[in-house]
């Protein structure tokens, strides 16, 4: 049973932190670079004095980035908003008004100009990255606390931000590790759906619970046919989660 997502992930980087935790298309970190890279980054937020508890906007595609956003964010007490690189300029707007961000990490370029909120952009965000820097988890995302907001598509109107607590992702994480779905450890796990559409919640939650590699599959090779074929069976993959 996982008591804490975190933890957990940075117990894995403490015992065996050479194992790959992230591999897009042969651009591969391990689970101590994704340990080092999330604890510089929630220093960082931390020395910004974010209002406590609001969330942070974390816009890109299929990276390790977004990943190590992810956890810098919640070890920081602050919940995250994934936001797919494929976003129209007026979804962004959308959340941007809807879910009030404190803050916008930009693993990708932005397509608009956001100056309501602080931005780390990619350059800055390498940078912290790249300027290792030791973190004690004092005051982390836990218990109820929001651990992501996720939006739905906003076909019938406006997008609507689904709040998923840190005891609700420990719920659907033990419940894909449990004897239901066998999942081993140190498997190789396909990482295609955005990590802005819940379904991808099933690939890097059990992934990273399990010592296990995330493939990323990027959607620009996804979209790509020929590409595509030509670049499954070199994943070396032993568990497939993705659209249709």
């Amino acid at each position: 049973m996982i008591s804490n997502v975190i933890n957990q992930i940075d117990a894995i980087a403490q015992n065996t932190g050479d194992l790959i935790a992230y591999d897009e298309l042969g651009r591969t970190h391990t689970y101590a670079q994704l340990k080092s890279g999330s604890d510089s980054l929630a220093a960082h937020i931390d020395s910004l004095n974010l209002p406590t508890g609001a969330p942070i906007m974390v816009y890109g595609g299929q990276q390790f980035e977004m990943i190590a956003s992810f956890l810098g964010s919640t070890k920081s007490g602050h919940a995250y908003i994934p936001v797919d690189k494929s976003s129209a300029d007026e979804r962004l707007t959308d959340i941007l008004e809807i879910g009030k961000p404190a803050l916008v990490i930009a693993v990708d370029e932005l397509p608009i100009e956001i100056t309501s909120v602080p931005v780390i952009d990619p350059k800055a965000l390498t940078s912290i990255f790249d300027n290792e820097t030791s973190y004690q988890i004092t005051h982390p995302v836990e218990g109820d606390d929001n651990f992501y907001i996720i939006f739905t598509s906003g076909t019938t109107g406006k997008p609507k931000g689904v709040q998923i607590s840190h005891r609700n992702l420990i719920s659907f994480a033990d419940w894909m590790l449990s004897d239901d779905f066998n999942w081993p450890e140190k498997s190789q796990v396909l990482s295609q759906p955005p990590y802005s559409f819940d379904l991808s919640v099933m690939d890097w939650a059990p992934a990273l619970l399990s010592s296990s590699t995330l493939k990323a599959l990027p959607k620009e090779t996804a979209d790509d046919f020929k590409t595509l074929f030509g670049t499954l069976p070199k994943l070396d993959l032993n568990i497939w989660v993705s659209t249709p």
